[in-house]
């Protein structure tokens, strides 16, 4: 994405969770590197769990493009579809790097 281009991943976030971001983002990151290996190993049932518990963390901050990737991950998993979750991964780490998370205004 260049400089002139809107961020469309913008989250917006309560004031009291914005400190926490940073850790959210760093946690993120390495669950999906364990989950990425998990596929590695071929064992979709773990990488079921571990997207389900991804997507819990993801939600709590309304990170809610993320999550709704990681339900695709989740079904795409369960049918061991391993194009469709290489794809995935992709986009997953297309919405951390670009992420741009915001205080929810409170007027």
């Amino acid at each position: 994405m260049n400089n002139s281009e809107e961020n469309d991943n913008i989250v917006f976030i309560e004031s009291a969770l914005i400190d926490l971001v940073p850790i959210l983002l760093d946690t993120l990151a390495k669950e999906l590197a364990e989950i990425e290996e998990t596929f590695g190993d071929g064992d979709f049932v773990k990488l079921q769990e571990l997207a389900h518990s991804s997507r819990g963390a993801a939600l709590t901050y309304g990170f809610e493009s993320y999550a709704e990737v990681l339900l695709d991950l989740q079904h795409a998993a369960k049918s061991e579809t391993a194009e469709i979750t290489k794809y995935l991964f992709c986009l997953l780490h297309d919405l951390l790097e670009s992420a741009e998370f915001k205080v929810i205004s409170s007027t």
